[in-house]
């Protein structure tokens, strides 16, 4: 006797793991070439990736005067090879719209209200000193170690023993990433934290892919096709500067300029 079609499938819901795009009230061309931007050359960091578009941000004032069409936002990043998968906002019309284009709809978060402060006790004058005394023992401390940051939370490496090839693609999820080895023309090194490689770096390398502004990529030479930190990034088809070619180079995010710029910095490690 066959068994019943329902009981040789069980159905399980779960949320994906996606980039999501915060989007700001904006005409929509200009929300547009702003997302553009952030996802860089084709192909890029988020290439194959699922997407979230937030519009949690926005009311159906802002909506309508902006003239805000999901179907673009789709369209542009079907074409970057990024799947739009969900669409989150307030708006009734906007959901229309998702519905239409069969794109999960997801009802945005509303802001909620810090909680009323609460009254604290008095302290005594001794409580008050020894407060007093351990803020200046703190403050003592982070002086004599000045460059040593603080973090919110230890990260993970990703150690890679071998060269990566052309076609390969490395992802270090939530980690750093560490490569022994050259990334050969064609190869793509990714890392939510830093990258580094020991070796030839002929490939993409891509640090901050979760949007981490801090991050950082190393490489011991540097021939690169492309760079990119949380989104920012450089291509090289004008040729290197000469004081990085083939040399040790550090990539960072300069935060001193409105936008930020990716900047290459030549380093000594002998």
């Amino acid at each position: 006797m066959n068994k019943p079609s329902s009981a040789l499938l069980d159905i399980k819901f779960a949320k994906i793991k996606a980039v999501t795009f915060a989007l700001r009230p904006a005409p929509l061309q200009e929300s547009i070439e702003a997302l553009k931007k952030r996802l860089g050359p084709t192909p890029g960091v988020y290439s194959a990736e699922p997407a979230v578009l937030d519009f949690s941000g926005w009311n159906d004032t802002e909506l309508a005067e902006h003239g805000i069409e999901l179907k673009t936002y789709a369209e542009m990043l079907r074409a970057a090879g990024v799947l739009l998968a969900e669409v989150r906002g307030q708006s009734e019309a906007l959901e229309a719209q998702a519905e239409e284009l069969g794109i999960r709809f997801e009802t945005g978060q509303t802001e909620q209200l810090e909680p009323e402060p609460q009254p604290q006790p008095e302290k005594t004058e001794q409580a008050a000193q020894a407060v007093q005394a351990e803020l200046l023992e703190t403050d003592s401390e982070q002086a004599s170690h000045p460059a040593v940051p603080n973090f919110d939370n230890a990260r993970r490496t990703m150690v890679i023993d071998q060269s990566v090839r052309s076609g390969q693609k490395i992802y270090a999820q939530g980690a750093d990433l560490i490569v022994m080895g050259q990334v050969s023309a064609g190869a793509e090194v990714i890392a939510d934290g830093n990258v580094h490689v020991y070796g030839v770096l002929r490939g993409r390398a891509l640090a901050g892919a979760a949007g981490d502004t801090q991050a950082r990529i190393i490489s011991t030479c540097f021939e690169a096709e492309l760079v990119a930190v949380a989104g920012y990034y450089l291509t090289f088809e004008g040729g290197f500067p000469e004081e990085n070619r083939s040399k040790p180079t550090l990539i960072h995010l300069d935060h001193g300029t409105e936008p930020a710029v990716l900047r290459l910095k030549a380093i000594n490690i002998r």
